[in-house]
């Protein structure tokens, strides 16, 4: 028997159970929010319950999990990322350098990094 099964007179196994408990103990002693979060994480640690998938980012910070990016394609032997997906494509006019002669290989190959 805990601490807090003696000071309720009764034993708390789920989440929402140690839920309630914290708060109604943040009421009884005006606890701010996040002692309220303090004392909520005691019961769930003392009592050994585990903190549902849904909560545990929120408990991390806050903020949703960031939209991944997508595969925009490959150009100038790069892979490249969108957020929005998109597509990539040479400049016309590197490939008109590219393809204009020798010195225009070599400018080319300067502007490209290669």
């Amino acid at each position: 028997m805990g601490f807090l099964d003696f000071i309720t007179g009764k034993k708390i196994t789920t989440f929402e159970q140690a839920q309630e408990e914290a708060m109604r103990i943040g009421r009884e002693n005006d606890l701010t929010d996040e002692q309220t979060a303090i004392t909520l994480k005691r019961i769930l640690r003392k009592n050994k319950i585990s903190t549902p998938k849904d909560t545990q980012n929120k408990a991390r910070g806050g903020v949703a999990k960031k939209a991944q990016m997508m595969r925009g394609g490959m150009a100038n032997g790069k892979q490249h990322m969108y957020a929005a997906g998109g597509s990539v494509t040479e400049n016309p006019g590197l490939k008109a350098l590219k393809a204009s002669g020798p010195k225009g290989m070599k400018a080319y190959n300067k502007i490209m990094g290669k």
